[in-house]
């Protein structure tokens, strides 16, 4: 089933196959650093809000993936930022995550030596989502997009 990128519905299918993941639940052992929240960027000409994906990470189970506000990013102490157009590219494999970070293609809150050491996670990360069945805001069928002729 498809499901419309970062609405709740992916959030929760992106949540089962980040615990189905065996690499994850191994690199997020030693993820001791709080939940991970992956904003994206608003985009009006899309319909697109700002939003918040947070990822509740604890010994290396996922205990839930949920919609925030993306102001929530100050209070988190790892945010990773980036337009629908950047992770549509790291969820597709061409850009990693830590990639991103340094060539500034993604925003980092947080520490980027912990996210260097724990890029395994992040791959992970990118891995599980890159499964998910998504619907993306940019790929809407000319037809859905066109208004009714009547």
């Amino acid at each position: 089933m498809t499901a419309s990128f970062a609405s709740q519905e992916w959030a929760d299918t992106f949540a089962t196959h980040l615990n189905d993941d065996a690499r994850v639940r191994t690199d997020s052992v030693t993820w001791v650093f709080g939940p991970i929240l992956l904003v994206v960027d608003g985009d009006e000409s899309l319909g697109l809000e700002s939003t918040g994906i947070r990822i509740d990470l604890h010994e290396g189970e996922v205990r839930g993936v949920t919609l925030v506000d993306a102001a929530d990013a100050v209070r988190n102490p790892t945010a990773l930022g980036g337009s629908l157009a950047r992770w549509k590219a790291v969820f597709g494999g061409s850009l990693s995550v830590v990639d991103g970070v340094r060539e500034a293609k993604i925003r980092l809150r947080g520490d980027l030596p912990t996210l260097t050491r724990h890029s395994g996670l992040f791959d992970g990360i990118a891995r599980a989502a890159a499964s998910v069945e998504t619907a993306w805001q940019d790929e809407v069928p000319a037809e859905a997009a066109a208004p009714a002729a009547g």
